[in-house]
């Protein structure tokens, strides 16, 4: 016999959420992949919640991620820094950590690498 399941059922159906470690593990896997240098920002840990809303690159970490449709499935709503500083939980700290170029341009590789230590040290 069928039934119609109830809200309170049908939420423990729901696709689990992607915990943080999820995320940045994923981050770094697609940014490992592709062929060309990812962008980085200038400043990024001194900017301002307006300038982040609005600092987005078309190949920027966070431009990457947003074109993944399992990161649009996860509620990735956008490519700005903001967007991705609150998807993917970061702490100024942690975007400062790969997503500025204050220590110099890196490469993909090492962006990555930085990224899964964020991921395995959260």
């Amino acid at each position: 016999m069928n039934r119609q399941l109830s809200p309170a059922e049908l939420a423990t159906l729901a696709i689990p959420t992607m915990t943080k470690r999820d995320k940045l593990l994923r981050l770094a896997q697609i940014v490992r992949a592709v062929p060309h240098r990812t962008f980085m920002f200038s400043n990024v840990e001194h900017m301002t919640i307006v300038e982040k809303r609005t600092a987005s690159h078309p190949n920027s970490a966070f431009s990457l991620a947003a074109s993944d449709p399992i990161f649009k499935d996860a509620g990735l709503q956008g490519s700005s820094v903001l967007e991705g500083e609150r998807f993917f939980e970061l702490t100024r700290e942690e975007l400062h950590t790969f997503a500025c170029d204050c220590g110099g341009q890196l490469d993909n590789h090492e962006m990555a690498r930085r990224i899964e230590f964020m991921a395995h040290a959260g």
